[in-house]
């Protein structure tokens, strides 16, 4: 099992320690108005779940508050109850190695030498590993989670309520999440791996085939044939550099130049000419805009004395209009014409360099006479000739698997709808005894809340991948002006932990500003209800809440904590109220 005992620091002047009791645990602050919305640590309530997850080996990025330079120097040790009786603590500096001790009752290690730590100076994935194998959660580490897995519904943020299942991070894989809750809730995880096994399956399958399809579209056959053509030939060279002769190279050579080569360069420069002065006639004409002044056309006719009739000049101007529309449109065209042609010369251009290039290789060959400098030409050739007949062997060689990878797709899409059916009937609820509690204590909870019939399932979506729903019968209350969305997520995270209680498992969860923006009479049914759950079942809820959100009863009065329940208070008038009891940063 896994319950909090302590979380304390080298430097407990800085961070009083904190004990955590079974039953309702609350973080209490009380702050002023005018610092409540302020961005940075101010008392720290929210900052507490940030420093125990890195405490249960979280890794922090650089945004974390952690990372700050005023708390870069803090040592914090957190002791944990793994078995009745049976504590472990990691000690675990902001900068620097991890430290593990087991012991058989609480202890202090603050002061303790490293040498005395009975695993020290750990990397984070040796100590997870090691804090795994102690706690032995449902044996996830044998359905391949780990202890982290679970710990998304044990701490909630205020910024993490709106999704109830998926908690974290909304660009993280459901095949990272989704498995886990299922394994929970009594859901064969492997199954579910298998359906985004077999999604992966098909994705690389096809990405693989439109790789293939890129290629340029030639038969096998005729690759199989150039391919042998450019075997023969290189053998052929290979021979007549063995033997230091160069008559039949030369007479190749000379008909490559002659024959290839150069014809590609003249067909090349031609085409560039051509598109040349395409361009410039283009260019040309849409430099030429339409122009036609009505006025010089009246006052023409006035000079020769001729009468300009009215509604010939509603013709002359409905023409002009005509124009400039024509004018427009045909200026769009030739500029994608333009483009086009831009396009085409590049490659073009780019066709005409290789060619001119070895249009010059060829040549040089041709009129080198010192042989030991033809014999490196013709050597650097015949390098260029069996890189080509690799390339030609490997495009052959996706061509011959493409066939086979369409068999494989089809096998992998028929594996996929198989995996998809098996997914499919292991949702059902009716048979699965832990979805049925689970459904039930969550349905029971939130009609003692909320007063509303709800309800949580598993399904298939299309796609036959798995996918978790909230069901409401009334969805009245929720539009009329409340929402419940955090109260569900926490009342599933406390489901979590009920349906699990008799087993090795997670025995608390952390929810910070659970009772802002809820109406007082649910804030208190809620306390209630976790106080009730918490102390029956031996768990440990914490929740932090702010003064000002504490529910007010019928009579003006306040709703007060017993002071056993609140383990930590703190408030914005000085440093002694912070989290961490230095200036705000």
């Amino acid at each position: 099992m896994l319950k909090l005992s302590r979380l304390y620091s080298e430097q407990s002047n800085i961070f009083p320690d904190i004990t955590f009791r079974d039953g309702l645990n609350v973080i209490y602050a009380n702050v002023t108005k005018q610092y409540k919305n302020k961005s940075s640590h101010s008392v720290g309530k929210t900052t507490l779940v940030e420093l125990m997850n890195f405490m249960l080996l979280k890794t922090i990025t650089g945004e974390s508050i952690l990372k700050k330079t005023a708390v870069s120097e803090l040592v914090f040790f957190l002791e944990l109850e793994y078995d009745s009786g049976s504590f472990l603590t990691i000690r675990r500096p902001i900068s620097g190695k991890i430290s593990i001790n087991i012991t058989d009752c609480s202890s202090d290690f603050r002061y303790m030498e490293a040498p005395d730590w009975h695993k020290s100076n750990l990397g984070l994935k040796k100590a997870k590993e090691i804090v795994d194998g102690y706690l032995s959660l449902n044996n996830l580490h044998e359905q391949g989670f780990n202890f982290r897995n679970g710990l998304r519904y044990c701490f909630r943020k205020q910024s993490q309520y709106e999704n109830t299942f998926k908690v974290n991070d909304s660009r993280e894989t459901d095949s990272n999440w989704k498995p886990y809750l299922a394994s929970v809730l009594g859901i064969n995880a492997a199954i579910v791996k298998i359906k985004y096994d077999s999604n992966k399956q098909v994705e690389s399958i096809k990405n693989a085939i439109k790789q293939i399809a890129a290629l340029p579209q030639e038969s096998a056959q005729a690759l199989e044939a150039e391919s042998v053509q450019i075997e023969a030939a290189v053998a052929r060279m290979q021979l007549e550099l063995d033997k230091f002769d160069f008559r039949r190279a030369d007479v190749e050579v000379n008909e490559e130049l002659v024959q290839n080569v150069s014809v590609s360069v003249a067909e090349f420069n031609k085409t560039i000419y051509e598109i040349d002065q395409r361009l410039r006639a283009i260019n040309d004409s849409l430099d030429k805009e339409f122009s036609f002044d009505m006025n010089k056309v009246i006052e023409l006719f006035g000079e020769v004395q001729i009468h300009f009739p009215e509604h010939l000049s509603k013709s002359y101007e409905d023409l002009i209009d005509l124009n400039i529309q024509m004018s427009s449109g045909r200026s769009e065209r030739l500029k994608v014409a333009r483009k086009k042609l831009l396009i085409e010369r590049d490659d073009i251009k780019n066709k005409l360099d290789e060619s001119s290039k070895k249009q010059e290789e060829l040549a040089s060959i041709l009129v080198q006479k010192d042989a030991f400098s033809k014999y490196k030409l013709l050597q650097s050739r015949l390098t260029k000739e069996e890189s080509r007949l690799a390339v030609l062997n490997e495009r052959l060689k996706k061509l011959d698997s493409a066939s086979v990878l369409d068999d494989n797709l089809q096998n992998a899409k028929n594996q996929q709808i198989d995996a998809a059916k098996t997914l499919e009937a292991a949702t059902r609820t009716r048979d699965n005894k832990k979805m049925i509690l689970a459904v039930k204590i969550f349905s029971e909870i939130v009609q003692d809340v909320l007063g509303m019939s709800a309800f949580f399932y598993p399904k298939t979506n299309g796609e036959g991948n798995l996918e978790f729903h909230t069901g409401l019968k009334d969805q009245t209350s929720v539009t009329e002006g409340f929402s419940y969305t955090r109260t569900l997520s926490a009342i599933f995270d406390f489901t979590l932990l009920l349906i699990h209680s008799k087993e090795s498992f997670y025995r608390f969860c952390y929810h910070d500003g659970l009772f802002e923006s809820l109406d007082d009479r649910v804030k208190v049914k809620l306390i209630t209800i976790m106080r009730y759950v918490a102390e029956d079942h031996g768990l440990q809820l914490i929740v932090s809440v702010l003064d000002s959100d504490l529910p007010i009863s019928q009579g003006d009065e306040k709703y007060s904590f017993p002071k056993d329940e609140i383990i930590r208070e703190l408030h914005d008038r000085g440093d002694s109220g912070r989290l961490f009891r230095i200036p705000a940063f």
